[in-house]
């Protein structure tokens, strides 16, 4: 999905509104729209804390690089390449089994929406711990979501 783009298909088959979509439209229709850019949903809403688990490291690592491709330097290509091979496309994991205490999935409206990053201070649960950096889903962004709607 572009950022031109003015619907998407969601994996309940509904089609769904974008910004670019709510942008073009020129006004807020104070629908509580889920990817509404006026403010109006986040005044509302906050994206929840949904627990990551092991099964779900893929799709996390999925929203991480559409969110925040990784570029890896001609250093490390090589270092890499002597290492393992040489690969036409390297895919970085940023979520592994040994650090998915430090994710969770922001969820907003009931939709997973985000990757969170939480600090690395140990804790039982995500509850107090600071919100180190958000990776929000492609159709969520340009619509003003940030670390300041993530209820904690």
């Amino acid at each position: 999905m572009n950022s031109n783009e003015l619907s998407y298909i969601n994996n309940d088959g509904a089609t769904v509104f974008t910004s670019a979509y709510h942008k073009k439209r020129g006004t807020c229709c104070k629908s509580d729209c889920l990817h509404c850019p006026y403010g109006h949903t986040q005044k509302k809403y906050f994206i929840e804390i949904v627990e990551m688990k092991p099964v779900h490291l893929k799709f996390a690592n999925e929203i991480i690089r559409d969110t925040k491709p990784v570029i890896l330097s001609d250093v490390s290509m090589s270092l890499l390449a002597s290492a393992f091979g040489p690969k036409e496309k390297l895919r970085v994991h940023h979520v592994t089994a040994d650090n998915i205490n430090n994710f969770a999935f922001g969820e907003f409206k009931g939709t997973i929406c985000a990757v969170i990053e939480f600090s690395n201070r140990l804790s039982e649960s995500s509850a107090g711990r600071s919100v180190k950096e958000i990776f929000l889903k492609k159709e969520f962004l340009n619509q003003g979501l940030g670390i300041e709607h993530i209820r904690v």
